[in-house]
């Protein structure tokens, strides 16, 4: 997809980051981490992009099939946004279904003055051309890069965050860093139950900033008949990883609350994570 690490390690790992911005996300680098040693050529510039794109979570299709991209993975981090970007093919036919949708990862409110659920359109928003941004702006935008060292993510199961791992038994040696801290997220359930499912161990399950609800569903027929994306929709639920000190005697709704007022909430309720970049010693 795109230009590889140039390294003399034999084994490369690839991430995707997503950003909940409408701006890419920067390439973590050892000179933007506290207390990283090693300056070495090669060792702290350890991760390069591959690619840039936009942040995909699901497709699916007029008969209820469909499938999920874990965040952690490049495939959900496609070059170009589109609609529909896939198409269902027989032994017959192959056939663009304008009852078909993908599932996109919206960007995270920037505006303190508004809830949730005033931040994002509460209607269809069309795809028409010249006015993609309408829809775009509120797309998060993501890299797929290339690290020579493995990423962790690691979650708390309560409110605070948790601290990157440091080793030395069974003579091996290891130190860890902080490349970014979030909120412990399991799924994205895109509709009536389809999701994109994370593997808690790899860095698509800590996403920086704590949204509610973070994915947008467009098709190519809208109730106009054109294409569309809808970020306000029944049936569509983020899933966390629940902080342990919440008991269940003690959940409750909560808000709606400006974006500011209901983080706080929050950091009660879901388990908070870190991603740490492992290096051996």
């Amino acid at each position: 997809p795109g230009a590889t690490l140039d390294t003399t390690y034999a084994q490369v790992n690839q991430y995707v980051i997503h950003s909940q911005t409408m701006f890419p996300p920067e390439i973590p680098t050892g000179r933007n981490i506290p207390g990283w040693t090693d300056f070495s050529e090669g060792r702290v510039d350890f991760a390069a992009k591959v690619m840039e794109g936009f942040s995909s979570s699901y497709f699916g299709t007029s008969d209820g099939s469909g499938t999920g991209q874990p965040l952690s993975s490049s495939g959900s981090c496609i070059r170009q946004f589109k609609i529909q970007p896939h198409v269902e093919c027989t032994n017959e036919v192959c056939e663009i279904n304008g009852d078909d949708y993908s599932v996109w990862m919206s960007i995270a409110p920037n505006d303190t003055s508004k809830t949730f659920g005033e931040f994002y359109p509460q209607e269809e928003i069309l795809y028409e051309t010249g006015l993609e941004s309408r829809v775009t702006d509120y797309i998060s935008r993501c890299i797929v890069v290339d690290s020579i060292y493995p990423w962790l993510a690691i979650h708390s199961f309560t409110d605070e965050v948790p601290s990157c791992p440091q080793g030395n038994s069974y003579g091996y040696r290891f130190e860890s860093y902080k490349l970014w801290e979030g909120y412990s997220l399991i799924s994205e359930m895109a509709d009536q139950g389809k999701a994109s499912s994370q593997d808690l161990t790899l860095p698509g399950s800590c996403m920086k900033k704590f949204v509610p609800l973070s994915t947008a569903r467009c098709s190519l027929s809208g109730a106009a008949g054109k294409p569309y994306c809808n970020f306000a929709r029944s049936g569509a639920v983020n899933i966390y990883v629940r902080n342990s000190k919440c008991t269940s005697e003690e959940t409750e709704t909560v808000g709606p609350y400006s974006y500011g007022d209901q983080r706080e909430d929050m950091d009660y309720y879901v388990s908070r994570c870190v991603v740490c970049v492992i290096k051996g010693m």
